[in-house]
Order: structure tokens, then C-alpha cells, then sequence
């Protein structure tokens, strides 16, 4: 690979890295509003969920890296093998685990519990309660009580002593839909790649299906671009942000498996333990 794509590759890789600090940040600041001192380890994975689900993305596309390109030809053996697939389904785990919170998260928003009807919140405003719009915990007090929210219709997300009001609960219920749908995509995106990467380390091509598998990603790519944009729209730039490192992620792991492909072709004579030939 020539100079200035291992640069922009490792530009990418470090910026996914600066991008789970960030949410990490995130993260800790929503969990203030979120969990006391009775919650569960349970609860403390579902507050830090997003945190948690980069560092399994993280793991698996530093995977994918060894396996399309620093050991391309090269299969794992002996105690390393186990060891990464451990690590591997340890990383799906995770991964499935934060679906399956994206899944529960869009059930608690089609059944929230309906407070009694009032102007605002400032029934609520004894410290204990935020009000969620956009994704923003705004704790709720004396001094702000009367203007944030639109009554008389009020709503109480899950457990937790979180409000909204009718208008945040249609933004939210559609902002847990777009994070389900990405969610699924990127399981999908993941699971083509597993597979490509599979039949690539067999057969020199494999026709149609590769074809049409590699076809699959992009139409998934694009539908994440357009959730980004989506989210973007919402000022939600961290999250567009996100989107976008995470495809260029994707698309190195791509570029490196499409050099793989170019050099089995042209290497058929030739051990395939054999490292490519730079570009």
C-alpha cells in the first residue's frame, strides 16, 4: 500500500479512537442523570452502552486489519486462534447486546407512562428530574420548570425520573427507530464483511456472490449516511461525525480487501503466506 494511503488509513483509525473518547465524555455526562447509587451493573452497561459497543467495534475492525492486511495469507493457529476467536465473539456479544438496548429503548418510547395533565413540570421540579429533548438531559428547577416542555401532555421515560413532553416524545420515538435501523445495518455491514473475508481467503474469486454481497454493503453504507444526515439535521454533529469515521473505517477494511482479491490473482504461483507487494 503506497504511502499516503497507509496515512490517510491510520488518520481514519486514530480519529475512531478520538471518537470513543468523545462519547465516553458522552456518556458520563448522560449516566449523571441516569444512575444513583442503588443502580445495577446491568444499568451502569446500559448507561456507558455506547462507549462499551465502540470499543467492541474498535477491536473487530483492528481484526479486520490484521486479517486483510498485516497478516493477509495467513491464517491464525495454535493458541492464537482460540484466543481470537474468543475475542471475536466476545465483540459480537457486545455488539448484539447493544441492539438488543436500541430494541428496548424504542419499547419504552411507544409505552411511556402518561403523567397527570399539566401547564409544565414544575410538579417535578425537586431535583430528582430531568426533562430529555434531542438526546439533552436538562435537569429540572425552580428557574426553568415553567419554560421547558409544552403541556398539558407530559410522559415518564422508563424507570428513570426522566420527562418529556408530547412533541420530545415523537422526536424521541423517531431518533429510537433511526438508532435500531442503524444498529441492524451495522450488524449486516459486519456480518457481509465476516463473509467476504471468508471466501476471499479461499478460492481466488467466487463470482456472483461476492458481487452481489459487496453490492449489499454499499446500499447499507448509504443507508447510514443518510441516518448520519438525518441526525445532523437534528444538530446531533457527534453522532453524524460518528457515521461517517465508522464508513471510512469500513471502506479501509474494504480498499485492503480489494487488494487482497488483486493480488491473489496475480500471485497464483507464488505461497500464498506471502505478504501483497506494496502499491
Amino acid at each position: 500500500m503506497s504511502p499516503w494511503r497507509q496515512r490517510f488509513k491510520w488518520t481514519v483509525y486514530a480519529l475512531l479512537f478520538f471518537d470513543f473518547i468523545l462519547y465516553f465524555v458522552q456518556d458520563a455526562k448522560s449516566a449523571h442523570f441516569t444512575l444513583d447509587e442503588r443502580s445495577t451493573v446491568l444499568e451502569y452497561a446500559s448507561a456507558y452502552v455506547t462507549s462499551i459497543d465502540l470499543v467492541a467495534w474498535f477491536t473487530l475492525i483492528l481484526l479486520f486489519e490484521l486479517e486483510t492486511y498485516v497478516l493477509v495469507g495467513r491464517t491464525w493457529t495454535g493458541a492464537a486462534k482460540w484466543i481470537v476467536h474468543g475475542v471475536r465473539l466476545v465483540c459480537y456479544a457486545t455488539i448484539l447486546h447493544t441492539s438488543f438496548s436500541y430494541d428496548y429503548a424504542l419499547r419504552e418510547y411507544h409505552n411511556p407512562e402518561q403523567l397527570p395533565p399539566a401547564a409544565d413540570v414544575c410538579a417535578y421540579a425537586d431535583g430528582a428530574w430531568s426533562f430529555l429533548r434531542n438526546r439533552d438531559y436538562l435537569e429540572i428547577d425552580r428557574d426553568n420548570c415553567s419554560t421547558i416542555g409544552r403541556g398539558p401532555e407530559f410522559f415518564a421515560i422508563s424507570d428513570d425520573a426522566v420527562i418529556t413532553d408530547r412533541a420530545g416524545l415523537q422526536e424521541g420515538l423517531l431518533l429510537a427507530w433511526s438508532d435500531f435501523l442503524e444498529s441492524v445495518a451495522w450488524l449486516a455491514v459486519v456480518f457481509l464483511t465476516e463473509i467476504i473475508v471468508r471466501l476471499k481467503a479461499g478460492a481466488v474469486g467466487s463470482g456472483a456472490a461476492l458481487t452481489w454481497l459487496e453490492r449489499g454493503k454499499v446500499l447499507l453504507y448509504a443507508l447510514i449516511v443518510v441516518i448520519a444526515f438525518f441526525w445532523g439535521s437534528k444538530q446531533q454533529y457527534l453522532y453524524m461525525w460518528d457515521e461517517i469515521i465508522w464508513v471510512l473505517g469500513f471502506l479501509i477494511i474494504d480498499w485492503n480487501i480489494h487488494e487482497w482479491r488483486t493480488w491473489k490473482k496475480t500471485a497464483l504461483g507464488r505461497p500464498l503466506s506471502a505478504s501483497p507487494p506494496a502499491a
